[in-house]
């Protein structure tokens, strides 16, 4: 898989006549450095990568109205998001999807696919359906679904990355008006 977005200033849009599909306002990145491949199950560098992104973007938890994870499907990953997900937001149930059912794992391209598929939801006020959900755990309970979810657009997307070697990545991003 591949994908392309271009970030440009607002005068640079206008100027180039592009159409804005959203704003960048905050991003983060941590090392739980647990393992090669499995990430550290507690979340831990995911919680620290989405906080930065939240002081970047001199935003609140309770701003953020939906999520699109890593989301890889498997046991491990999936805990670990949910994990982090509850430590980060306690008490909610954010619309959360992601598009690797629908995709596969396309590696280096995941993160650029899933944003510009974020920017789409934006614009849309829905977060896609998890393809190929068949059975929620426990955990993620009102969080995930196998059919299209509305949210608040005026709210902020969080998009998060998860790697091999522990890396952690969150963008908080924006609906361009």
């Amino acid at each position: 898989g591949a994908a392309a977005v271009v970030l440009m200033s607002a005068s640079a849009a206008r100027r180039y006549r592009r159409r804005r599909l959203g704003r960048l306002r905050g991003w983060g990145s941590a090392n739980d450095a647990n393992h090669i491949t499995a990430p550290a199950r507690d979340g831990s560098g995911l919680v620290r990568a989405v906080r930065q992104a939240l002081v970047c973007a001199a935003a609140q938890g309770s701003e953020v109205s939906a999520i699109s994870a890593h989301g890889t499907g498997t046991v491990y990953n999936d805990a670990m998001e949910m994990c982090a997900f509850r430590q980060l937001f306690p008490g909610r149930h954010i619309p959360t999807a992601s598009i690797k059912g629908a995709t596969g794992h396309t590696l280096a391209a995941a993160g650029a696919l899933e944003v510009a598929l974020a920017l789409c939801s934006l614009d849309q006020g829905l977060v896609p359906p998890t393809c190929g959900l068949r059975r929620v755990d426990d955990a993620a309970d009102g969080w995930v679904a196998a059919a299209p979810q509305p949210f608040a657009t005026d709210g902020l997307l969080l998009s998060t990355n998860s790697g091999f070697g522990g890396v952690n990545a969150a963008l908080l991003l924006q609906k361009e008006e």
